[in-house]
């Protein structure tokens, strides 16, 4: 049997590799480990098929050169790495299934190292990225959670060191990371790699749900815990013990809760550190000193310290106050306990460290030029419903999928085409805020469920919004392209028939026919088939074949004339059915140009030899002296064709200008606003000062217009709002009138940044 070229064989490397070195897996694991190699070097192959098509197209309707270019590298890069990316895949799955007999790594596999630097500085790309490849695993982890359970299970049956659901090899985020890891060395544009993530999701991930069960079944089969029921994972979730070790395995779902407390304390072990040092520096006191009650004053439980925020009033805080506003209320609060002589509890530092984060992270937000006063006003007032979950859960820091966290990058986001000057009294948006706002502010202990749930509600408004908003956008789109097209077009045939009729002397009726009725067939021509075409160009041929058919010609050419304008006219009613005009009209415009045709022909006499010349001269006397002496009435002779010409010094047709040309050299962009138009993109949200005085606003590339260089900008619900020539806009970039906003995720800058100040205030401590 032939092997399909496309398939890439593994046998000949690891698994040969692997025998060799005597790491030898049990045949049950052996089994299930050949037939997750073979589903996943199968779908590899479909999703790298599929990739070269995507990309192709991708690039076809690039709105840029830049663009374009970028995606046909990275087709290219694709086509020549992809058995590369499959093989590093595949033997990086059989790398992970034989560490599976290893004593090494067997205690601190679970345990995950935190550095600081990975958690502070992380770039948008790989947060993009990073959340791209979550939303992959979390999606596979809730359709078949039952069936990635007791797999699992029976494999950590079978293996030496702790398996549960997420660090199983089989698993889905085991998977996803060889693969991510193997296609980090084709070093992508995000762009291509969210492109090739989806599709691997598409080939590998939506049908591994079929692959879970067999791999169940080939260990039920080889007597791998066949005893095993739903009710095992629903209720204790506690795998059976190992047969044939004799040691009893830990409880997988106990395990991965510890594991995830564990990354917590790590997280919030390095912020108390980093606060501490802020702290030390800025003279501020921590709130578990406030009480004043020394230090045999217990700290207070976490549902204690809601039950004292609960008295906070969120109308006392002011888009100016920021986070000190929060903690000053909370410091009022507790002086207020002391001076009662209730029960004396301080703080827990874990949660005057929450408190601190959260009150940095909206001083950050709230000191954001970018942002209009509605959304900080919005922001402001959700400071103490994220303060109540942050210290109810602390993952709120540590895990970026958190509801809260994607609430707030979402407000952020859908605010985004906001103005300063816009009246929200009526917006159906800032409504739906006010009242999630509202809906936080009434909950005394909200939790992630409420503000997932409030994130739904959000994104399903949006996206009908966005629906709506992306048809007006497309025909604005379409009308900009029209009429950019119409320009395009009539510029060109402006273009050709001056270049064509100007310093010529022509007839009246054919100047007039070339400029008003077939420049209209030129116009349409390039509107249906463009410049590029043969009806174009055959359009073109025909203004000139008219313009020599009402030359003088000579006598030994005029047959050839004459063919040629029969031609001609052929050519010309051909065209003239493109207007739909009636047949009298047709006729009207031949009869235009055949009468100047045949005054040209009528000038082409024989010419007459010497003796024939005498003799027509004699005769022509004697017919004189003949009709003198004895006149007679003679035929009339027909009257000569009089043709009216002209001679053309100015075009004939006005041609616009789609951008004024550069007089000067100051007038020239600079290198970098050139370099920054080159990078801009369609769907990148600007501010925008149209003109000098004038109010600046928020608004969006919609489309660069191939046909004019314009770039369109429209407003959130997809209406034009400003056009600009390449040249105008370098100009608005020079004088400082149009800027990028930072479309990334809010909580996440936030936090970045607070976190890179507190390092460089620890770095000179």
């Amino acid at each position: 049997m032939s092997q399909d070229p496309k398939v890439v064989s593994i046998k000949p490397n690891l698994v040969a590799r692997t025998a060799a070195s005597g790491s030898l897996l049990p045949a049950p694991l052996v089994t299930v480990r050949d037939l997750t190699s073979a589903y996943l070097q199968r779908g590899l192959v479909e999703v790298f098929d599929m990739a070269d098509d995507a990309l192709f197209e991708m690039a076809d309707k690039a709105a840029n050169n830049a663009e374009q270019t970028l995606f046909f590298e990275a087709m290219r890069s694709v086509r020549l790495q992809r058995l590369s990316v499959i093989r590093r895949t595949c033997d990086a799955l059989v790398l992970s299934a034989e560490q599976l007999t290893s004593e090494a790594g067997a205690q601190g596999a679970a345990a995950v190292s935190f550095e600081l630097d990975s958690l502070a500085l992380v770039q948008p790309e790989e947060l993009e990225q990073s959340v791209a490849l979550d939303g992959m695993v979390s999606r596979v982890a809730g359709r078949s959670q039952t069936a990635l359970a007791h797999l699992a299970m029976r494999v950590n049956s079978l293996a030496r060191k702790r398996v549960d659901e997420r660090n199983c090899p089989f698993a889905p985020g085991s998977l996803v990371e060889h693969f991510a890891e193997a296609l980090d060395a084709l070093e992508l544009h995000i762009k291509v790699r969210l492109i090739i993530f989806k599709l691997f999701e598409r080939n590998v991930l939506n049908g591994i749900d079929t692959l879970y069960e067999g791999l169940n079944e080939a260990l039920i089969s080889a007597g791998v815990m066949p005893d095993l029921r739903v009710s095992a994972v629903s209720s204790s979730r506690r795998p059976m013990p190992a047969r044939g070790t004799g040691d009893a395995r830990g409880d997988s779902g106990a395990g991965a809760v510890r594991a995830t407390a564990s990354e917590q304390q790590e997280v919030l072990g390095m912020f108390s550190e980093l606060i501490g040092k802020w702290r030390l520096a800025s003279g501020d006191m921590a709130l578990s000193g406030l009480t004043g009650s020394g230090a045999g004053s217990a700290p207070m439980h976490s549902n204690e310290l809601l039950q004292v925020l609960a008295a906070v009033s969120p109308e006392s805080f002011s888009a100016e106050s920021g986070g000190a506003g929060l903690r000053r209320q909370i410091q009022q609060l507790l002086h207020q306990q002391r001076e009662m002589g209730a029960d004396r509890k301080t703080v827990a530092r874990v949660d005057d460290d929450v408190i601190s984060l959260v009150s940095m992270l909206f001083d950050f937000i709230l000191e954001d030029r970018e942002l209009p006063s509605a959304v900080k006003v919005l922001i402001t007032r959700l400071q103490l419903p994220v303060l109540r979950v942050a210290i109810v859960d602390k993952s709120f820091f540590s895990r970026s999928s958190h509801p809260a966290r994607r609430l707030l990058n979402e407000l952020s986001r859908a605010t985004m085409g906001w103005n300063e000057h816009d009246d929200l009294r009526r917006d159906q948006l800032h409504a739906l805020l006010e009242d999630i706002v509202e809906q936080l502010l009434a909950e005394p202990e909200p939790d992630a469920g409420l503000f997932d749930s409030l994130y739904q509600r959000l994104t399903d408004f949006l996206r009908t919004e966005q629906r709506r908003a992306d048809r007006v956008e497309q025909r604005t789109r379409d009308a900009e392209e029209g009429r950019a097209r119409i320009q395009a077009a009539r510029a060109q045939v402006a273009r050709e028939m001056n270049g064509l009729l100007v310093g010529r002397t022509l007839p009246v009726t054919l100047v007039d026919m070339l400029r008003d009725t077939w420049s209209q067939v030129m116009q349409m021509v390039f509107l249906r088939e463009g410049a590029d075409s043969v009806a174009w160009q055959r359009a073109l041929e025909t203004a000139v074949a008219m313009v020599v058919s009402v030359e003088p010609v000579n006598y030994a050419g005029r047959e050839l004339r004459i063919e040629h304008n029969r031609q001609t006219e052929a050519a010309l009613c051909e065209g003239l059915e493109l207007l739909g005009l009636d047949a009298a009209a047709v006729a009207a415009q031949l009869k235009a140009l055949q009468q100047p045709q045949l005054a040209a022909l009528a000038l082409a006499v024989e010419p007459a030899t010497a003796a024939e010349s005498e003799h027509d001269a004699e005769v022509i006397e004697a017919a004189v002296e003949e009709r003198a002496v004895a006149p007679a009435v003679a035929a009339p002779e027909p009257a000569p064709v009089v043709v009216e010409a002209v001679h053309i010094a100015q075009p004939v047709i006005q041609q616009e200008e789609l951008e004024a040309p550069v007089e000067t050299v100051e007038d020239l962009p600079s290198v970098g606003a050139q370099r920054w138009i080159d990078g801009l993109g369609t769907g990148c949200w600007c501010q925008l000062q149209s003109a000098e005085g004038k109010a600046s606003q928020r608004c969006k590339l919609a489309a660069i217009i191939s046909f004019s260089g314009k770039f369109i900008f429209v407003n959130r619900n997809g209406l034009k709002v400003a056009e600009f020539g390449r040249q105008e806009l370098a100009r608005c970039f020079d004088q400082g009138r149009i800027s990028l906003l930072d479309e990334n995720q809010l909580f996440d800058r936030a936090l970045e940044s607070v976190i890179g100040n507190l390092r460089q205030l620890q770095s000179k401590s």
